[in-house]
């Protein structure tokens, strides 16, 4: 059963929010090939689940520019995370889960695809710094297979700003995506 949501204008991405301090520290490795076949293949299913039909030529994908996490919630506020989310975000050794972010160009509008091991949900967005409209075209999110996200927004601009949660975090991640010209 396809769920089909309503437009809804999102509030303005908020241009003060503070950068989060990171407090992980990756390891050094890189994407290796097979793991970036499984992201496309996997980008490409959940597009087809949302009924999204996008030519995954290279003009078509725009990746993000910048990336940083954002604090949501002030720094002196006592959150927690519930057992159940503090899990869900744990590896399962040996089985990695499909993680990336980018935005397709289709037929006058823009799609945001997104996947990690955790639930994710569109928080805040800008178009050149005005608010601007979307709607979820397909979300899940399962043990097995981590959080999917397929985002439908209206309009144009040249530099598109989209704050993504993921699970219950007080953090969003902020992804900066610029063009070189208006679609």
């Amino acid at each position: 059963m396809t769920i089909v949501y309503e437009y809804e204008k999102l509030p303005l991405a908020d241009s003060t929010a503070p950068k989060a301090l990171n407090q992980r520290t990756r390891s050094g490795s890189s994407i290796s090939g097979e793991n970036v076949l499984q992201d496309l293949e996997d980008a490409m299913m959940m597009l087809e689940f949302a009924g999204v039909k996008v030519d995954f030529c290279p003009e078509n994908i725009i990746e993000a520019k910048e990336k940083y996490m954002i604090e949501t919630q002030p720094m002196n506020a006592a959150v927690s995370q519930s057992p159940e989310a503090l899990r869900s975000g744990m590896r399962q050794k040996g089985f990695r889960k499909p993680h990336y972010t980018k935005l397709l160009i289709s037929d006058n509008c823009f799609i945001f695809q997104a996947a990690c091991c955790l639930p994710l949900k569109i928080i805040a967005a800008s178009f050149d710094g005005e608010s601007v409209s979307g709607r979820t075209l397909f979300s899940s999110h399962s043990e097995e297979k981590g959080g999917k996200l397929v985002y439908e927004f209206t309009g144009s601009g040249r530099e598109i700003i989209v704050d993504l949660k993921r699970g219950e975090s007080t953090r969003a991640q902020r992804l900066i995506f610029r063009l070189n010209c208006t679609s």
